[in-house]
């Protein structure tokens, strides 16, 4: 059965008709500078009119931190946010093929986890914002611009916070400034290390997969992380961490598979 699927992206938004999971036409991708919910949900209905379909799409949310309260918007009857579609099209048609337990960490501006439960004949996610989860318990009760939350550590606001450049911008500066730069994306991995190990208590997960735009950033932190992450778990053996390399389509399948 034939769906259009309109996915909200940073800079762009872009209208896909999907047939089936192998099958699917991009018909247009639109820039567009809009940044709130009013002005997202009326280039939408622009798009349907444009392109003379009469069905209700259905709509990606963007990336948690793309939009201020994006989490919230009501553009579409069926929608769907961008975590979801993906966790879903991962245990579907992805890396998490298998019966288990796995977890879908995403990060960049926000910090939002998949936790996806597969058995034979059942898939179950749940989803979580981890930005205002308290990762300092020493600074608890500090001044307020102190770091204690999670995303002060392992968001961009991690890298804004030490350098005022995001971190994509201070991973293209590593060239120039081995030694610097090298020395901020440790201490960056050395948190991810610590959060990981926090995860794997709570969840005991078959693997956890790393997405999101700092995700590209990872071959400059994932040794660290995987150091600190050890030295919490105590030698005990961990799953898998794995950078889950960016999909155009996964979420438009994951969010067609959804419906």
């Amino acid at each position: 059965m034939k769906k259009l699927v309109i996915q909200i992206l940073k800079e762009e938004i872009k209208a896909v008709l999907v047939e089936n999971s192998t099958k699917m036409v991009v018909l247009g991708i639109f820039p567009f500078s809009g940044k709130n919910e009013v002005a997202v949900k009326k280039e939408v209905s622009r798009i349907v009119k444009e392109l003379k379909l009469k069905s209700e799409p259905i709509v990606i949310l963007p990336e948690p931190g793309f939009y201020p309260n994006s989490q919230n918007w009501k553009i579409s009857k069926n929608q769907v946010e961008s975590c979801l579609a993906r966790a879903y099209y991962e245990a579907q048609l992805g890396q998490f093929k298998k019966p288990g337990t796995y977890l879908l960490l995403e990060i960049g501006d926000s910090l939002s986890l998949s936790v996806i439960r597969k058995s034979k004949k059942d898939i179950s996610i749940e989803q979580h914002t981890l930005d205002r989860l308290v990762a300092d318990f020493r600074e608890a009760i500090s001044e307020p611009h102190d770091s204690r939350y999670m995303q002060d550590f392992c968001s961009d606001h991690f890298f804004l916070k030490k350098t005022g450049k995001s971190g994509l911008t201070a991973y293209k500066q590593l060239s120039d400034d081995q030694i610097d730069g090298a020395e901020l994306f440790v201490e960056y991995g050395a948190n991810m290390g610590a959060l990981l190990a926090n995860l794997d208590t709570l969840y005991e997960p078959n693997c956890i997969a790393i997405s999101g735009t700092l995700s590209s950033t990872f071959n400059a932190w994932s040794h660290a992380m995987g150091k600190m992450r050890n030295k919490h778990r105590n030698k005990k053996p961990a799953c898998r961490a794995i950078q889950l390399k960016d999909k155009s389509n996964a979420s438009i399948l994951g969010a067609y598979k959804l419906q």
